[in-house]
Formats: structure tokens, C-alpha cells, sequence
């Protein structure tokens, strides 16, 4: 099934996307049983993806990678008492600024900033070299910096609002596209709960306008439609096991369904930055001082995490 970008597609795919194709890669075996998808054979966990080259065309067109179990049950189990013991203790949004998200915002999800300056058991996570070699070779870049991390927190229940199809990249004070994220399911992720999915390829578009996420139904396709185009992928649905990971460009159609269950639906995830892109003088998260406009993003806020 195509989907035909008309204003009434739009409606049904920021309502649910319960119809569209579901890929489930929760084994190595099911990469493979899916070539017919395109679909690379990883070895994931402690294995590199950096020297797959199939991995980086497959990012490279799609502007997604999905690695299941990249990360132990132990590791996973540790990450999410780190994010509970934050949660618990009512962390602001971001430290040292009281600039929090309005109520509809809030129903999307509950976003922390930076918790790697002020949560050690987190930073191993945001610093993990193993993420972070994979972002710099699906990048293509000499070496990747940290833009930030962030907790997304989205609770479950009758309140619970979809993620609107949005793109990372409009809300990046970069001069140029190419930042990525690793997007970690801290939990067991399914369409139910608010598991990521992706328009393959939709990061061709380039970098368009932002979309609120306090406006319920508000949706990125809306500017493709505006401009007359078609998109012929149905989106992928990336249910997964806690511990998996996805890497996708900030350019990259996203979207995730609300929380239908009882239980929060808790991810972490870590944005890079490569090398040649460069600061464009709008506000940064982790509040540097020390940016210069044109000039790539380095200093403390901002350290390398992986390098050629």
C-alpha cells in the first residue's frame, strides 16, 4: 500500500498508523529473514556496525538504523533505575533554566536535558563509545560531538498524545543538517505504547519547518502536501525489546503513537553532531557561552565522543 500524501492521509497517519507495515528485528535471524526489505544483517550488542558498509547505505537511503539488543538486559535494567531515580526526584527540564513545557506538551512526553552533567550513572550512557562510533560512521564524519541527551518520558493512560510527525533538525541551532540521534528503548517498545516510527527516505526532503508538539494533529506532512508532493513509503513501525537502539537523521519523518497502556514509555536518547556542521547562533542546549556562529561545536558542553 502506497500512501498518497493528500490532506486525508495526513488525518489517518497522526492518528495512529495502526494499518501500515510493521517491521519486528528482534533477533539477528530476522534481519535476515527480511532481506526482501533491504534490510542489513547486523551483528549488534558488542559487535561494531561501523565497518557494515551495508548499514551505512541502508542509513544512507533510509535515514533510520534499527539495532536490536544493543545493549544487555543488566545495562538496560541500570539505565532505567537512573532515569526513575531523576524522575522521582523532580529534576527540572533543564539545570539552570526554569523554561518548562506547557501541559499539552506534556502529554506527548516529559523531556530532561543533559542529564549526563548531573547524573554520572547516565553519562556512561550519553558518553557509551560504542553508540557513538556507529553515529560517526553512519555520519560520515571525522569525528562526533554531543549536541545533548534527553530522558523522554511518556506516560500512559487516557491523557497520553501521539508524537506529531515532526523532523529533529528545525529545532537545531545548526547551520547545515547531518546531526543524528540514538534513540534507546528503555523499555519494551510496541506501536501501543509509543514506539518509534519512521517514512524511509523522508530525510531527502531536507530541513523544513517546525512542528508543535502542543497542537494535537499538527504534522510535517502537512508542508510536503503543501508543496505538492507525493511520498510512496509506508512507515515503519520499530517495535523492539528494551535495550535496542535506532539511529536517525535529523531530517528524518518520525512519529510515535500515544501510550495506550497503564505504564510509562521510557526511552533516552543521544544526539551527535559531526564535524562539518557548524553553530548558527540560535539558542543551545546546555547554555554555552562559548559557540562561535559558523564555527563547529566544541568545549565542555559539547565534548567529541568518537573520532576517526
Amino acid at each position: 500500500m502506497l500512501i498518497r500524501l493528500a490532506f486525508i492521509a495526513v488525518e489517518r497517519i497522526s492518528v495512529g498508523c495502526r494499518n501500515f507495515q510493521r517491521l519486528r528485528f528482534h533477533t539477528i535471524e530476522a534481519y535476515t529473514t527480511q532481506s526482501r526489505l533491504h534490510c542489513p544483517s547486523l551483528n549488534t550488542t558488542k559487535k561494531a556496525v561501523m565497518n557494515d558498509s551495508d548499514a551505512v547505505q541502508f542509513y544512507r537511503k533510509n535515514g533510520y538504523l534499527q539495532v536490536p539488543r544493543f545493549f544487555t538486559r543488566v545495562e538496560t535494567t541500570a539505565l532505567r533505575s537512573a532515569l526513575d531515580k531523576v524522575i522521582a526526584g523532580n529534576r527540572p527540564r533543564l539545570i539552570g533554566q526554569d523554561r518548562e513545557h506547557s501541559e499539552g506538551f506534556t502529554r506527548v512526553f516529559k523531556q530532561l536535558i543533559n542529564l549526563w552533567v548531573d547524573h554520572p550513572e547516565i553519562r556512561k550512557f550519553t558518553h557509551d563509545p560504542r553508540l557513538a562510533e556507529i553515529a560517526r560512521d553512519l555520519s560520515e564524519a571525522g569525528h562526533v560531538s554531543l549536541y545533548h541527551d534527553q530522558a523522554l518520558i511518556k506516560s500512559g493512560g487516557e491523557h497520553s498524545r501521539a508524537t506529531n510527525w515532526h523532523q529533529d533538525a528545525p529545532y537545531y541551532p545548526m547551520e547545515q543538517p547531518g546531526a543524528l540521534s540514538a534513540w534507546i528503548a528503555v523499555d519494551d517498545v510496541t506501536e501501543e505504547n509509543g514506539c518509534m516510527q519512521f517514512i524511509p527516505g523522508s530525510h531527502a526532503y531536507g530541513r523544513l519547518e517546525s512542528v508543535p508538539f502542543d497542537i494535537e494533529g499538527a504534522s510535517v506532512l502537512e508542508n510536503v502536501v503543501a508543496n505538492g508532493d507525493v511520498i510512496e513509503e509506508d512507515p515503519v513501525v520499530t517495535e523492539m525489546e528494551a535495550g535496542g537502539v535506532t539511529f536517525h537523521h535529523g531530517c528524518t519523518f518520525h512519529y510515535a503513537s500515544p501510550n495506550r497502556t497503564e505504564d510509562p514509555r521510557r526511552a533516552f536518547t543521544v544526539i551527535y553532531v559531526p564535524d562539518y556542521v557548524t553553530y548558527d547562533g540560535n539558542w543551545a542546549a546546555g547554555g554555552s557561552d562559548d559557540l562561535e556562529i559558523g564555527k563547529p561545536f566544541k568545549g565542555k558542553h559539547y565534548p567529541v565522543l568518537a573520532t576517526a
